[in-house]
């Protein structure tokens, strides 16, 4: 009787309210409430065979301007509308330089689109696009307030398939991940698919607001995606809307990750430790001592130097700051004004943590100059490389090359590809390394 009676009231719900209502998921409601939001991006960028040029040329009989073959290469990805006047995120690798990008709606038109600025560090970038009308911005969430198990949506166009949607669970937060010798910091993982061409696109809770950036790091991941959290790439969109490009805040310090010896030396079981300051480039370091191990920052646990980088990504310029670390003698707060590292400063810096200065190549960056014992002289570089990437990212001038260094500043390592006449090798330059 009871089985019958549910029958019944399942019939009566189909003929009040219609099949299709039933069928009308929260899932569904999402994914109808953001694909108008969602956009497809194609880059294309001429690229110089870096090998064939020079002396390999004058072989033949040409001059040192012939600049040989070149081949086109393509970046297929997602992205997501944020403003109504025609921004878009979507990741720094999708965009490759900046050349000759396109943009494609929901309604199939495509468009040009400019590259208002790009973060390689944080693997975002902002596009803008013109003469669109009816655009419909995606609705931005709060990562802070996220619960681990609770369904999200990734929507994008993995291999150049529009319109592709997975769905899963947040899996964690907080992760870092390794690709290749490059580490990223504070990302959510997610069991929903996230495949080459989903990058840039959103990762969406049941709600439909977007919590994060799809980033496919991991080539022939199963079952594990990853995305940046929304609160960061916000303050990071923000600055390349006002400035085209981030401004990083700088402590005058360098972590690394501590052994356990050296914790239990000092009674703890966590935090990173300080290995090297430069007053020089921003004075307030010298309250801190080479050795100290900082454990919180604003009332925020330090558990690795992913932790802190992540931390320091999000202060605000001019900002206070306090920072709790424990040395020999005991515990101290220390409390400081965040500022920016100055743009003047990064030739310098690049100059004084890798050994390395650089001019505008073919294909690359040459290597003017090598610092006798430093991290560049340790792996054998010398004048006139031609460095093609960092952190397997190419770099096609010397300020790309500097904008990629500054990795540097917050780590202990840059990976670079070096080009040495017909053959390259790829080498990281260790900053701590003796």
């Amino acid at each position: 009787m009871k089985r019958n009676l549910s029958l019944i009231f399942v019939f009566l719900l189909i003929s009040v309210f219609g099949q299709e209502s039933l069928r009308e998921t929260a899932v569904v409601k999402v994914v109808q409430k953001v694909s108008p939001s969602v956009v497809s991006i194609s880059s294309m960028q001429r690229v110089q065979n870096p090998f064939f040029f020079g002396d390999f040329w004058n072989l033949f009989g040409f001059g040192d301007e012939f600049e040989g073959p070149s081949q086109e290469e393509q970046s297929l990805g997602s992205g997501f509308i944020v403003d109504k006047d025609g921004y878009i995120l979507t990741n720094e690798h999708v965009v490759l330089t900046g050349q000759s990008i396109k943009v494609s709606l929901s309604d199939g038109k495509t468009y040009p689109a400019k590259l208002v600025g790009a973060a390689p560090e944080a693997d975002l970038a902002l596009l803008k696009i013109d003469g669109a009308t009816n655009l419909v911005a995606a609705e931005l969430g709060n990562s802070d307030d996220l619960l681990i198990g609770e369904t999200v949506i990734a929507v994008g166009n993995p291999f150049g398939l529009s319109k592709t949607v997975t769905v899963g669970v947040l899996s964690a937060t907080g992760r870092t991940v390794y690709s290749g010798k490059r580490s990223y910091s504070d990302f959510l993982q997610t069991d929903a698919a996230i495949n080459p061409g989903n990058s840039g696109g959103p990762l969406l809770n049941i709600l439909g607001k977007v919590i994060g950036v799809n980033t496919a790091i991991i080539k022939n991941a199963q079952g594990i995606g990853f995305a940046i959290p929304i609160n960061r790439a916000k303050r990071v969109m923000q600055q390349l809307k006002v400035y085209g490009k981030v401004k990083q805040i700088w402590l005058g310090i360098l972590t690394a990750d501590p052994n356990e010896r050296y914790l239990k030396k000092l009674g703890i079981d966590y935090g990173v430790v300080i290995v090297k300051k430069f007053p020089f480039a921003f004075p307030q370091s010298e309250e801190f001592e080479e050795g100290d191990v900082i454990q919180n920052i604003n009332g925020k646990k330090i558990s690795s130097v992913g932790d802190y980088n992540a931390i320091v990504s999000l202060l605000q310029n001019g900002s206070r700051v306090s920072i709790e670390v424990v040395r020999e003698k005991g515990r101290r707060t220390i409390t400081l004004n965040c500022s920016y590292l100055p743009d003047s400063l990064t030739p310098a810096m690049a100059w004084e943590l890798l050994g390395l200065r650089v001019s505008d190549g073919r294909g690359g960056v040459y290597v003017d100059s090598v610092r006798k014992n430093s991290p560049a002289q340790r792996v054998g570089l010398q004048k006139g490389d031609l460095i093609l990437s960092v952190e397997d990212e190419k770099v096609l001038s010397e300020k790309d090359f500097l904008t990629r260094a500054k990795n540097a500043f917050v780590s202990t390592g840059l990976p670079i590809t070096v080009a040495r006449g017909n053959w390259s090798y790829y080498v990281t330059l260790n900053i701590l390394e003796e």
